[in-house]
């Protein structure tokens, strides 16, 4: 009987302790949510530079909100590295493509962004410009459009749409 005291006191004190440190244990492994506003740029197109000094990339800050058989993304280059002034020069239901003239840094550069996996989002730079271009033409899917452009904040804003 005293070896059954013994141990249903030990077990009254080390059951909330096998809990406690059980709970803990599973609050450190779970991985933290980002919290707060996005304030830097979520992807990176890397620059081919062929002649002058160029940027290393240009960030884009790119939201998608999916829905039932499709969904919308918003894209904001962000040309504020090498460039203070953007304006939106051509633009259809497929493509859209913004002029930014360099700063003295970057006046100099002629190269393009290479990337493989986001070829419908370009930048040229050329003759002391960049130019930021969307071009759905090169996504295939049945229905996509451009619902939305503008310049916000001297950045390209463009808002589109794609569907089954």
């Amino acid at each position: 009987m005293n070896t059954w005291l013994k141990l249903t006191t030990l077990g009254v004190f080390l059951s909330p302790l096998a809990v406690v440190v059980t709970l803990f244990a599973k609050a450190q492994a779970q991985p933290e949510s980002a919290t707060g506003p996005i304030t830097t740029p979520n992807v990176k197109l890397n620059i081919q530079s062929t002649a002058g000094t160029c940027p290393e990339s240009v960030g884009l800050w790119w939201l998608t909100l999916p829905y039932e058989g499709g969904a919308e993304h918003t894209v904001i280059a962000d040309t504020r590295p090498f460039s203070n002034t953007t304006k939106l020069v051509s633009s259809n239901k497929q493509v859209v493509e913004y002029v930014a003239s360099l700063n003295d840094k970057y006046a100099s550069c002629v190269g393009q962004t290479q990337n493989k996996e986001y070829t419908f989002y370009n930048v040229q730079f050329k003759n002391k410009q960049a130019y930021f271009r969307v071009d759905l033409r090169k996504i295939q899917a049945n229905a996509k459009e451009i619902t939305y452009k503008t310049v916000a904040a001297s950045r390209p804003y463009v808002r589109w749409a794609i569907a089954d």
